[in-house]
């Protein structure tokens, strides 16, 4: 039998799309090209949706503040110390906002791990995809493996192929997708390095540090990795045309020299060297995620600067965006062209993520003498503004405007709460109950119930009352019921009525008012029901009731 799907690549997205389809009931094969793991570091709402988000904040740090040496070494000027990262708060609909600090290579450990103890799945290691062919209902994948030094073929059958392969994607070359953008003409040497004693964290006790010359180049930026009871730090070496850089990225006394040499600080006695490399920036997108049954997610689909932290998180957004769609066509629920949705979302997306961060990098890292900005990240890079708006899978009965112009990262952070929008959490929800229509003292919020396996039915009576619920509960009843799970949510002034329906999940009392706050129902208006989609993305805003909700469905399902 084909497995489900085949996943190329064990990298976040990769690794992210195989536990969100696992979650969902999928068979799952993940290959990677790699003998192991990457050792070193590179490159939370969702997080929390998919079931890791303890071990994501343990094993995380708060971004620190930057302290940078702005001019030549020997002068003796203190640094500068200057915010990393927006000094932001937690609120009710945005539980999760400050910024974190998570190397790569623990974030795949922590997916592993999950994987590995909920489903039995391993990542095959050294196993490398050589070409495919795709059929009407499945492909075909030849890849070769390492067993003991030794190669073996093997052919394996899938349902459907997804690649998460890197910039060097093989399954993006074999589709023949464009990838198009721009190489900036400069090199950056990066790695991971052991550092002996405190000496760096006693200056400022801090973890990020940046030495950027006088002329603005070159420039070495330093950070903590963060690891307890380990002294490991990423380093970035920016160099011009005196510089070397292939030599320097070529063993760690070269580094070191170089290190030396551009902050004077010999005070500063290095370690083990983890690994070390060569970089050059590549800003390319594709004009397409994928083709009939083969798909492509994160680096493979999409690369650029670093400059903002968004990789990672937009990578596990594609995984995101493109898992619950698969499942849905897999489990014969929906048609497969609801997969075409995958590349028209993102795609618009992506395109703007890489402005923006483009702008970033010709900013900070590209600058001409003299002309180098303090580092400003806007509230655009906590990618809450990321909106699928427009997109064919939507439906807004409030908002109709056709002609408005969206931004693709940053409409969905206007102050409305639209179709296509992030879902809003709510805290202080009271559970119902049903023989006494008492307020129960367990409360909840709606990040504890969204799911990446179904939708999400949040159900705002306002004055329409019984009425309006039952016709919601009688046409949701006419649906799976494995669908979705429903909240039939009342305003804290307004007594609450028995359950129409067992097919209403659960019925909640709004006790502090969020929820219809933060999804800006007022408690006068009619009745209003949302749908969450289970990436977390509103997927309908219905007024009218019962045909809503059936157009809503009928535009994904078969």
């Amino acid at each position: 039998m084909p497995v489900n799907v085949l996943i190329v690549g064990a990298g976040p997205s990769g690794l992210a799309l195989a536990l969100l389809l696992l979650r969902n009931g999928l068979s799952v094969r993940i290959i990677e090209k790699q003998l192991q793991f990457h050792p070193g570091e590179r490159g939370a709402e969702l997080y929390k949706f998919l079931g890791i988000l303890p071990d994501v904040l343990e094993q995380s740090a708060p971004v620190p503040t930057n302290v940078q040496y702005f001019a030549a070494p020997d002068d003796g000027k203190p640094p500068r110390i200057v915010p990393a990262a927006l000094d932001l708060k937690s609120t009710p609909d945005r539980p999760m906002v400050e910024g974190r600090l998570l190397g790569q290579n623990r974030h795949g450990k922590i997916l592993c791990e999950h994987i590995m103890a909920d489903y039995g799945v391993q990542v095959e290691l050294g196993t490398e995809l050589r070409s495919f062919e795709q059929y009407p209902d499945h492909v075909v994948a030849h890849v070769v493996k390492t067993v003991e030094s030794n190669t073996v073929e093997e052919s394996i059958a899938a349902n459907w192929l997804v690649g998460a392969d890197g910039a060097r994607s093989v399954v993006r070359k074999q589709l023949g997708l464009s990838f198009v953008g721009d190489s900036p003409n400069m090199e950056v040497v990066t790695g991971d390095i052991y550092l002996v004693g405190d000496t760096l964290m006693q200056d400022q006790h801090n973890g990020f540090f940046a030495w950027i010359r006088s002329d603005n180049k070159p420039a070495i930026f330093v950070r903590s990795c963060f690891i307890p009871g380990k002294n490991l730090f990423q380093f970035i070496i920016m160099g011009n045309e005196n510089l070397d850089m292939v030599k320097i990225s070529s063993n760690r006394e070269e580094m070191i020299k170089a290190f030396h040499k551009i902050t004077g600080r010999r005070d500063i006695e290095f370690g083990e060297l983890v690994w070390m490399g060569l970089w050059r920036p590549n800003i390319r997108m594709v004009d397409t995620f994928g083709k009939e049954r083969v798909f492509i997610v994160g680096d493979a689909a999409h690369v650029h600067s670093p400059t903002g932290g968004q990789g990672m998180n937009s990578s596990v957004q594609d995984s995101f965006n493109l898992a619950w769609k698969i499942a849905l066509v897999e489990k014969g629920r929906a048609p497969q062209s609801i997969l075409k949705s995958y590349s028209d979302e993102r795609t618009p997306v992506i395109a703007s993520m890489l402005n923006m961060t483009t702008q970033l990098f010709r900013k900070e890292f590209a600058a001409q003498s003299g002309q180098r900005k303090d580092f400003f990240r806007g509230p655009e890079l906590l990618q809450l503004g990321i909106n699928y708006r427009g997109s064919s899978l939507v439906l807004d009965e409030k908002y109709t405007d056709k002609d408005e112009v969206v931004d693709p990262y940053r409409s969905g952070d206007d102050g409305t709460v639209r179709a296509g929008d992030r879902a809003p959490d709510a805290p202080s929800l009271a559970h119902l109950d049903a023989d006494t229509l008492k307020e129960t003292a367990e409360t909840m919020r709606l990040f504890d119930v969204f799911s990446p396996v179904q939708h999400t039915v949040l159900v705002f009576p306002g004055f329409a009352g019984d009425g309006f619920v039952t016709e919601v509960a009688t046409t949701l009843a006419e649906l799976p019921s494995d669908l979705f799970k429903s909240l039939l949510i009342y305003p804290r002034a307004t007594p609450p009525s028995p359950r129409p329906s067992a097919v209403l999940s659960m019925t909640l009392v709004d006790t502090e008012g969020y929820a219809y706050k933060d999804y800006a129902v007022a408690e006068d208006t009619p009745g209003t029901v949302f749908i969450i989609r289970p990436d977390g993305y509103i997927g309908a805003l219905v007024t009218s009731g019962r045909l809503g909700i059936r157009n809503y469905f009928t535009g994904i399902l078969s």
